[in-house]
């Protein structure tokens, strides 16, 4: 039994790990597709940080703030 932990467990997190960076190119691909942003100045950031900047522009659209979300979305724009 443990052989066979020890034979797939790489796989695993293998696979694990694959779906985590799908999820991160996803939310960049997004970004990049409905804002006009930057492939490379999104490279720059973090997967988390990827996550809180979708957090907060879509808490900007939904309050319509126009003027916050282009200040916020104008750093990352090509």
């Amino acid at each position: 039994m443990s052989i066979l932990f020890l034979l797939f467990a790489p796989a695993i997190f293998a696979v694990y790990w694959l779906i985590r960076l799908q999820i991160c190119l996803s939310r960049a691909r997004y970004l990049v597709d409905t804002y006009g942003m930057d492939r490379k100045k999104l490279r720059k950031l973090s997967c988390g940080e990827l996550k809180k900047l979708r957090t907060s522009i879509d808490e900007l659209r939904h309050t319509s703030d126009a003027f916050g979300l282009e200040a916020l979305v104008r750093p990352y724009r090509a």
